[in-house]
């Protein structure tokens, strides 16, 4: 298992990560990356912005997207927007690392549940993976 250390995005990686960033968005530019840091960094969350992963080397591992989000009969969720984890030979050790800094930044907001920010491209998929999951409560008398 490689060791893996997780930190918040910082002015002087932006640069660095982008190549990450560029793994989980193909589409993303290089002033596009630097925007949403940006902002990211000129706004910070307690639970929020993106999450970093380092090797014991100092190599960048991984990235993660995520945000608190305020549900309307829940407590607050941890909202993960994009996870990208690279590793020749260990990856999900890295998606590890940065999982579990998100769900103790979280449990310290007081959050009890997750979100995963899904495209809408299938409704057909999206129906299915919903009525899959412990949001789905279907009932039925006959």
């Amino acid at each position: 298992m490689t060791a893996v250390f997780v930190t918040r995005l910082t002015r002087n990686a932006v640069d660095e990560s982008f190549a990450l960033a560029r793994l989980g968005y193909p589409n993303m530019t290089f002033a596009g990356w630097r925007e949403i840091a940006g902002h990211q960094l000129d706004d910070p969350a307690p639970v929020g912005g993106i999450l970093l992963a380092r090797d014991a080397a100092g190599r960048l591992k991984g990235l993660l997207l995520c945000s608190l989000s305020v549900c309307i009969a829940a407590k607050p969720s941890v909202q993960i927007e994009r996870l990208i984890s690279f590793d020749i030979s260990d990856p999900r050790s890295v998606a590890d690392a940065l999982l579990a800094e998100v769900f103790k930044l979280g449990s310290h907001q007081g959050c009890e549940n997750i979100c995963l920010v899904r495209p809408l491209e299938s409704p057909a998929v999206a129906t299915a993976q919903i009525l899959a999951s412990d949001v789905a409560v279907l009932c039925q008398m006959f």
